[in-house]
C-alpha cells in the first residue's frame, strides 16, 4: 500500500491512505508530504523522487494562484 504522509507526531507518522488516515511508526528522516510504501503495519521505504516531484507540482499550482490573485 502507498500513502501521502500528513503530519508526523511524537515519533507517528500519520499517512493519507486510499482507505483513510493511518498511524504508523515515523522511519529515520520521514518528513511531511513524502511518499511511503507500507506493509505488514510499517512503513518500508520513503520514495523521495516522487514526493520531490509532488511538492513540485503543488508549488507551481501556488506559484499561478498567487499569479492570478495579483492580475485582479
Amino acid at each position: 500500500m502507498r500513502g501521502t504522509v500528513d503530519r508526523i507526531e511524537n515519533g507517528i507518522a500519520v499517512v493519507e491512505t486510499e482507505d483513510g488516515m493511518q498511524e504508523f511508526p515515523a522511519a529515520e528522516g520521514l518528513r511531511d508530504g513524502d511518499i511511503v510504501d507500507i506493509e505488514n503495519g510499517a512503513i518500508v521505504s520513503i520514495d523521495r523522487a516522487e514526493a520531490e516531484a509532488r511538492r513540485a507540482r503543488m508549488q507551481a499550482r501556488l506559484d499561478r494562484m498567487l499569479k492570478k490573485k495579483k492580475k485582479q
